[in-house]
Parts: C-alpha cells; sequence; structure tokens
C-alpha cells in the first residue's frame, strides 16, 4: 500500500477526534485511536486498496474535462456510501469541485478536509507501466522493485516498502482514500468523531486552480469552517508522520530579456553587445544574495517572524538535515546553518 495512505490514515483518525481532547468523558484516548486505525487497516488493506485501485484508475488530467467529470461522480459515490452528504460544485470556468459534510450531533467546531483529484499530464514513454493501471511494486523502482500481483482475501498482507505506481497515487488520490478509511476505522471501533466534518476534492489543483476563488466566493457559507486541514505534501524525511501548520504558497513571474537581433561571436562583440544570459544572471543575482536572503526592497514587510513558540516547535522534529546533505551530496547549505524545519517557514526565491 502507498506508504503516504499508511501515514495519512493513522494522522487523520487522530485528527477528527481532537477537538474534544479536555473532555475525557467523550474523547478517547490518542493511543487507542491510533491502535484502531492501525488495527483496521491490518484487516481491511485488500479493501482499501481495492477502492484506490478503482479511483486511479480514471483519468485525470484537467484538460480532459469529460473524464475529470467521471472522477467527480465516482468520488460522489465514495462519499455516499458512507452516509456523507455529497454534491458536486461548480461556478462558471471552473473544474468541478467535490463537497460532502459529515454533522455529528453536539459538535461545537467544524473541520474541512482538503485533497484534489487531479493529476500533472503524462508522458507515457517515460512511465514504466501504464500511468492509469494502478501497479503494486515490491520497493520503490529506484530500488529495483519489481511487479507483483495484489493481495486479496480479508487480512492480506502488505509490506511496509510496497509502493502503489499510478497517475496521481499519492499526489492526490491517495489521502482521498485514507480520509475516507479513517472514518471507516473510526466507525468500526465505535469511536465517534467530535467535529462535524466537511469534505472539499479540488479538480484543478494541478492546471494552477484556474477560477477556485470564483467556486469559494460562491459557496463561502457551504465551506465555512473552524480549520481546513490539507493532506498534500511530502512525508516527513525521517519517515515519521507529520502536521505542518501552514504552507509556502508559490507563483512564477516571466521574464523577457533583450539582446542582439542574431546571435553574436564573443570574439567580435563580446563586451560590447549585451549578452541576455549574462543580463539574467546579474538581473537573479541581484533579488537575492548567496546565502538564500531575498534581496527585493520590501519583499519581507509582510511575513511574519519566526516565533519562541515555532523555534520551540523546530527543536521537536527529528533532525535528520545531516542525512539529506550526504543523500542529495550537498557541499553546503544555505542560511548560515539554519535547519531545513526553520528555513522551509521563511519565503525563498528559487
Amino acid at each position: 500500500m502507498n506508504r503516504v495512505q499508511i501515514f495519512v490514515l493513522a494522522s487523520l483518525g487522530s485528527v477528527i477526534v481532537a477537538e474534544a481532547q479536555g473532555r475525557p468523558a467523550r474523547a478517547p484516548d490518542a493511543a487507542r485511536v491510533r491502535e484502531s486505525v492501525r488495527a483496521y487497516r491490518v484487516t481491511h488493506q485488500a479493501e482499501i486498496a481495492r477502492e484506490l485501485v478503482s479511483l486511479l484508475e480514471i483519468r485525470n488530467v484537467a484538460s480532459d474535462t469529460t473524464a475529470i467529470r467521471r472522477n467527480a461522480d465516482f468520488l460522489v459515490g465514495m462519499l455516499r456510501r458512507r452516509q456523507i452528504s455529497a454534491q458536486v460544485l461548480e461556478a462558471p470556468g471552473n473544474l468541478p469541485a467535490v463537497f460532502g459534510e459529515l454533522k455529528v450531533p453536539g459538535a461545537r467546531r467544524t473541520i474541512v478536509l482538503y485533497a484534489h483529484y487531479d493529476g500533472q499530464p503524462v508522458d507515457t514513454t517515460r512511465w514504466a507501466t501504464p500511468p492509469w493501471r494502478p501497479t503494486l511494486r515490491d520497493k520503490a523502482i529506484e530500488d529495483g522493485g519489481g511487479v507483483i500481483d495484489f493481495p486479496s482475501g480479508p487480512r492480506a498482507e502488505f509490506g511496509d516498502e510496497w509502493r502503489v505506481y499510478a497517475r496521481s497515487a499519492s499526489d492526490d488520490k491517495g489521502p482521498i482514500v485514507a480520509m475516507l478509511a479513517a472514518l471507516d476505522a473510526l466507525r468500526a471501533a465505535r469511536i465517534a468523531p467530535t467535529v462535524n466534518i466537511k469534505f472539499f476534492f479540488e479538480g484543478g489543483e494541478e492546471a494552477g486552480s484556474p477560477n477556485l476563488r470564483k467556486l469559494l466566493v460562491r459557496h463561502k457559507n457551504l465551506l465555512a469552517a473552524d480549520a481546513w486541514i490539507f493532506s498534500d505534501g511530502p512525508v516527513h524525511q525521517s519517515r515519521k508522520m507529520q502536521v505542518v501548520f501552514g504552507v509556502r504558497g508559490s507563483y512564477g513571474v516571466e521574464m523577457t530579456v533583450y539582446g542582439p537581433s542574431r546571435a553574436l561571436h564573443s570574439g567580435h562583440y563580446g563586451n560590447w553587445a549585451p549578452n541576455p544570459a549574462s543580463l539574467l544572471a546579474s538581473l537573479l543575482a541581484s533579488m537575492r544574495d548567496s546565502d538564500g536572503k531575498i534581496l527585493i526592497a520590501g519583499f519581507h514587510d509582510d511575513v511574519k517572524p519566526i516565533t519562541d513558540a515555532d523555534r520551540r516547535a523546530i527543536i521537536g522534529v527529528p533532525d535528520n538535515d545531516a542525512e539529506l546533505r550526504h543523500a542529495l551530496t550537498l557541499g553546503s547549505t544555505e542560511g548560515g546553518g539554519a535547519r531545513l524545519s526553520e528555513r522551509i517557514m521563511l519565503p525563498a526565491l528559487n
């Protein structure tokens, strides 16, 4: 089973009941939650994998609107089979999103679990196996993992290092299946959620979320919540579960640098005719220093500084920077020796 799915199963199981910590009569022990989810996964792995495979078999490139609609309809069915109210949300010019809601009697808070079901475009010549024919391997393909059959039957065993290969297996259909399997696990253990749960599955994230703002504005009351939890990110390098309190956004800038109207010989025109490559290198060098600090005037004005509480939390994160430097063959790092956990809390210009 995809490792991302295993990790998300356990973490989401804890999140769904976390709001009631401090009310012992209603909130189960966190260790019991984790053990219940683990036990359910162990005994239902084949069933969970089948649902994942069925979802992965549906083409999901955002430009194929017919396929995107098939994904949305399939997800609505997954939610409704679990007695979760579900519908497709649309706005003009927007790829459809799937919304689900599970109201919990007595709950005072609401969370939204986010994931996206679309995937990147595919160059099939670069795939070892067809991207929409999910394939199971006994370890990572870069480590020589071989193709094996999906186990079946109750209590079918899945190796910890097995991998499911398909478009969007981890980014980001795997977490969708994990969310719902976590809810199944809690129900099987008769552990009631202590928060209202909403689901928002986006259909155009890999295409840049075109017009997503319109969708959120049109349905702002439906999507209102105390917190959004995004299941869309990498496993921590230590391979331990992690919860990240916020993420860095990203945007791109296209720059055009002008030079001579045709190619020129450097021996005849060098140091006289401007070289676009040199101009661009100088421009980029003026925007950041050699340690990664952004030099653009005013860029950091609205960036919140790292607090003492942030630093204490960073100290608690496993420090595997040395192992990463070795694995990536880095002779040095930026940031004056600061840890990766701290550096990713600041803007970057790359």
